[in-house]
């Protein structure tokens, strides 16, 4: 309910902090239009003000000349200074006078007088001629200052002033006085309505002030107010249902919670018994394997026995029959020597392979923690992968650091070196003759070493790539991919071996997939 109110109540406040702000934007209005109203009427009226006064200056100047000049041909002729100054000072009369300088017939001053003017550059001048009995006796000229029509302009300037103040008073207490009937005090309703939904208080129906704008958002609030109150009416009946559901949903969820629990431990063990025997086939490859190489050496073994039995037999005949001479058992003595070194060769051979395959088939089964050398155990799982890679074609490269000591588990990093070359002899090289294979381990910092197993194959689509650790994920199926290969491997690596595992390859570039993992495990996720 709050949610719904809410958004209204802020927009309310918002139009009357606007309008608030609107009543400052048509005061400022108001205040300028009569502003440029009454700027236009006073431009108006004084464009023209400076011509026109100058056409009158100069109408009284040309009027005073010929007074002054009509008053001054006695006393020019009679040279009467004193006369002709008071003349001049009858003239002076005028404000805007500003000289008047006389000259007789000669051209020689006769008398000046003269006062400073208010703008020197605001000054204009007549010469009129004075005659006696058409008889010419001296010149007059006056000059007078058109500065006035300044004073004229200022005092239509202050009228002008008063005018738009008294106008504009007026018109913003009118305009404040109708906003705030008509407008502020609807508004301010309005705001009260909007905060009493916020707070809940549905019984109290919203009225419009006046039938206008206005109005029509009081009925829309109105609106809103009797819709809440059938929402509300409509939760609470939702609400009882949604009690009465809860009452039977404990029991519900507990129903489907075990059943989920036996389905996740149902796959659990699938996984278990998925992963045991990924585990165990990839054992049979290399029991398999180690098979095919131990007959080799213990047939040439039987072989070089059997042939040593037969001489002998010869020899105990000739033995028996007094018969034996000393080369024969001279060259018995040889051919045996020479059977059994070979024999022997053979056997330990034989013996050597069932050494590395009898820990690596412990490490495997035992998933036992213990302290092993990387290299060792890297070597032998190698030697029992030779068989199946001289099969594929495949020829290896071994780049191995001794010395670096493990406290972890190492079967289950022989399942992972194991899973990663089979995977480069099934998939690297399909439809090629052979390939090669680098297995490289070393040391990544003081605490972590890494293991590399690259090839030079067909490498992977970046589509592959990004799925090459998705459970049951192949492109052999039905050929004998199983499509779990590299997830176990994923498994091995990140949850018991505490390590990381990433992969780059480049379509017919080949792939090089790092392992890194902690030189101490500490044993916590031992299980998989």
């Amino acid at each position: 309910m709050t949610r719904i109110s809410e958004p209204l109540t802020v927009r309310l406040r918002k139009l009357l902090l606007r309008l608030r702000s609107l009543r400052v934007a048509i005061a400022m209005t108001v205040v300028l239009g009569v502003l440029l109203a009454s700027f236009l009427s006073y431009v108006e009226q004084t464009s023209d003000l400076r011509e026109q006064h100058i056409a009158q200056i100069r109408t009284e100047m040309n009027h005073l000349g010929t007074l002054t000049s009509l008053a001054l041909r006695e006393p020019l002729w009679q040279f009467e200074a004193e006369q002709a100054n008071s003349i001049m000072e009858a003239a002076f009369v005028n404000p805007d006078v500003v000289s008047i300088a006389i000259w007789d017939d000669k051209g020689t001053p006769f008398a000046t007088r003269t006062r400073s003017a208010e703008d020197a550059r605001l000054v204009d001048a007549t010469t009129h001629v004075v005659e006696r009995n058409k008889t010419m006796v001296g010149k007059l000229t006056i000059q007078m200052s058109t500065a006035g029509y300044l004073r004229k302009v200022n005092e239509v300037r202050l009228q002008y002033l008063r005018n738009a103040a008294q106008i504009s008073v007026g018109a913003l207490l009118f305009i404040l006085l109708l906003m705030h009937w008509r407008l502020v005090r609807p508004l301010e309703e309005l705001v009260r309505a909007s905060g009493r939904l916020e707070k809940g208080q549905l019984d109290v129906p919203i009225r419009p002030v006046f039938r206008d704008e206005v109005g029509a958002l009081a009925d829309s609030l109105e609106a809103t107010r009797l819709a809440l109150l059938h929402l509300i009416a409509q939760l609470e009946s939702r609400n009882l249902e949604l009690t009465d559901a809860n009452e039977h949903l404990e029991q519900r969820v507990a129903e489907r919670t075990e059943s989920l629990e036996q389905t996740l431990q149902t796959l659990e063990r699938a996984q278990e018994e998925i992963i045991q025997t990924e585990k165990l086939a990839s054992l049979g490859r290399v029991v398999a394997g180690v098979a095919h190489e131990l007959n080799t050496p213990i047939g040439n073994a039987l072989t070089v026995a059997s042939t040593i039995q037969g001489e002998l037999g010869e020899l105990k005949t000739e033995l028996d029959s007094g018969s034996m001479r000393r080369s024969s058992l001279q060259q018995f003595i040889a051919r045996a020597d020479e059977g059994l070194a070979l024999s022997l060769k053979n056997l330990q051979r034989a013996a050597h392979l069932i050494s590395d395959f009898k820990q690596v088939a412990v490490d495997q089964t035992s998933d036992q923690r213990r302290a092993f050398d990387l290299a060792e155990v890297s070597t032998e799982i190698l030697n029992m992968l030779q068989p199946m890679l001289r099969k594929s074609g495949c020829h290896i490269t071994k780049n191995l650091t001794p010395g670096l000591v493990c406290d972890s588990f190492p079967g289950r990093y022989g399942q992972v070196l194991t899973n990663l070359v089979i995977n480069a002899t099934i998939h690297a090289f399909d439809g090629k003759t052979g390939g090669n294979i680098s297995v490289s381990i070393g040391a990544a910092d003081a605490d972590t070493v890494e293991l590399v197993v690259a090839d030079d194959g067909l490498g992977m689509e970046d589509h592959i790539r990004a799925r090459i650790f998705d459970p049951f994920f192949t492109t052999k199926m039905g050929r004998g991919g199983t499509g779990l290969g590299m997830n176990i491997v994923h498994g091995i690596v990140t949850r018991i071996l505490e390590g990381q595992i990433t992969v780059h390859s480049t379509p017919g570039a080949g792939s090089r997939i790092r392992v890194v993992f902690p030189r101490v495990a500490s044993g916590v996720n031992s299980e998989m």
